[in-house]
């Protein structure tokens, strides 16, 4: 079990990271950091800053179907050794996505994304399956 809620506590952070990132190119592109309208100073970024921006909006996406996910594999009372596999592998995809991202790299990002999709149908379809049985 530690090994999937330490995945979960990653993807969790995962959105701050990307926010991070977004930061160091507002100030590096706008020469501060926008307290008081983020928002729109965000809007303003480009490159790099843009794919931040876009970037932690999508961590926040996948964190939201990667914990319903595993909120359906414990409710189903699925064998943790399977959930605990397809966790790492969604983290380790999830950091592909992230570097691909921020690298401008569509089709490794793209790839990424889709695998990534299949580790959370992968859960809800262990979930289904032992929820059956």
């Amino acid at each position: 079990m530690f090994i999937t809620i330490f995945c979960l506590m990653f993807i969790g952070f995962m959105p701050y990271m990307a926010s991070t990132v977004g930061g160091y190119y507002r100030v590096r592109q706008k020469g501060n950091y926008d307290i008081v309208n983020p928002r729109r100073q965000a809007s303003q970024l480009e490159g790099a800053g843009e794919r931040a921006q876009h970037l932690q909006l999508n961590c926040w996406e996948a964190l939201i179907l990667f914990a319903v996910a595993l909120f359906s594999t414990v409710l189903a009372e699925v064998p943790i050794q399977y959930v605990s596999t397809l966790s790492v592998v969604f983290v380790v995809i999830r950091l592909i996505y992230f570097f691909a991202y921020m690298a401008n790299w569509a089709k490794l990002r793209v790839g990424a994304f889709v695998f990534g999709l299949m580790c959370c149908l992968g859960l809800f379809s262990l979930a289904l399956h032992e929820s059956f049985a």
